[in-house]
């Protein structure tokens, strides 16, 4: 995404939100580009929302309370069509009770009810919706004719529009490894779980270990089409991921908004490979590794990429959260093997003396423009042309 230069006064402002610096130790450089101190208050919130940063770990815990920071960052990432704040989920999901589902619902009812083109939602929100609701292209043309040919009556009640959208997430896969997480139940939900939910809940609630592989598939898929409970994707330092192919991706627009997690994603297809860390990508990309951690768990959610597991680490470390020796019992075999066939086992490690620095091979590195990889994307190719292509634009070792 192409953004204006930051200025200089702009450049002072964030190295001081990220100081922490207050109203009254501001330079006064900074401070005549600012009102008030009410001014300089909103321009935290504003710059932290921006960054995607969580309330607790950054400077609007200071000058806002935590309710206040998140409603107004979904305000704004409603307002630009962004997409769905997952590495927050434990209080958006949580606390706020917007599922994933139901912020891409309201989010193509707005769309709707602008009448505005399928192409003016971005590629990876887009992707996502299409993921979750089973909307994409052809559905969003096919509810809008229909809306259109009410004629007088869509034009004095845009809400049909609403009437048309699913009810409930569409089935999509869910990896062995994903954790699952609870969210605030109300009374009457609570009093509503059958015996098989209430086993599963207090199960969740009382182990450390929330892999789905260790649960019925049935029972967590029934709790989360009702929205009472969503999927935390966990990323670690020292993970290492396999891009695969993009089914699923929607050649719309970039977005045209800040948003950090997302410009690291065409950075991640580019130079991910499975030899390297997370840890070791954030250094080369010289990204911020929480964001790059959001951004490969994003990546992971829409099945873009595998995670990479060494059986030899799984069987020695019992502290794997979903890992065969930790967390998968006798009782448990048969839920194990319904999804642990997704999951990538890395066999190829004693190919790794071949390439030593004494062997006859050579090793040839590429280094590309991540915006080449959006520029292919948004080309008029087909879609098997350019996935194929895209795949490509990664790092050879």
């Amino acid at each position: 995404m192409q953004r204006a230069p930051v200025t200089v006064e702009e450049q002072l402002l964030q190295k001081a939100i990220k100081e922490e610096c207050t109203w009254e130790n501001l330079p006064k450089r900074i401070q005549a580009t600012l009102s008030s101190k009410e001014e300089w208050h909103r321009r935290i919130i504003e710059i932290c929302i921006k960054k995607r940063l969580q309330w607790n770990g950054c400077f609007a815990r200071k000058v806002c309370k935590e309710s206040e920071y998140y409603e107004e960052m979904m305000r704004y990432l409603r307002k630009n069509l962004a997409l769905f704040p997952y590495h927050l989920a434990e209080y958006i999901c949580r606390v706020m009770r917007v599922s994933p589902f139901r912020y891409y619902c309201d989010m193509i009812f707005e769309v709707m009810r602008n009448e505005q083109p399928y192409d003016s939602i971005p590629n990876f929100s887009a992707a996502d919706a299409l993921r979750l609701t089973g909307i994409g292209r052809n559905e969003f043309i096919d509810i809008m004719n229909k809306c259109r040919s009410k004629k007088i009556m869509w034009k004095l009640n845009k809400s049909i529009a609403k009437e048309l959208l699913p009810t409930q997430p569409v089935d999509f896969p869910i990896e062995p490894w994903w954790g699952v997480c609870l969210v605030n139940f109300t009374l009457e939900e609570f009093k509503k779980l059958s015996e098989e939910e209430m086993a599963m809940i207090d199960k969740v609630c009382k182990e450390e270990a929330n892999s789905f592989i260790l649960f019925d598939p049935d029972v967590v898929k029934g709790l989360y089409s009702r929205g009472l409970i969503y999927f935390d994707v966990p990323v670690y330092p020292d993970d290492r991921f396999k891009v695969s192919m993009l089914e699923g991706f929607v050649s719309n627009r970039e977005q045209s908004y800040e948003d950090p997690i997302e410009e690291l994603l065409y950075a991640v297809f580019v130079v991910s490979n499975e030899n390297a860390s997370v840890a070791e990508l954030a250094t080369t990309l010289q990204a911020d590794l929480s964001q790059l951690q959001a951004a490969a768990s994003f990546v992971c959610r829409l099945g873009w990429a595998t995670k990479v597991i060494d059986p030899a680490s799984i069987l020695q470390d019992t502290k794997i959260p979903g890992s065969p020796k930790s967390a998968v019992s006798d009782e448990d075999t048969s839920i194990a093997s319904h999804g642990f066939d997704n999951m990538l086992i890395d066999n190829d490690n004693n190919q790794g003396d071949a390439y030593g620095p004494h062997s006859s091979y050579t090793r040839v590195a590429f280094i590309v423009d991540a915006n080449i990889t959006s520029y292919l994307m948004m080309g008029s190719v087909s879609p098997g042309i350019y996935l194929s292509h895209f795949l490509k634009l990664k790092f050879i070792y």
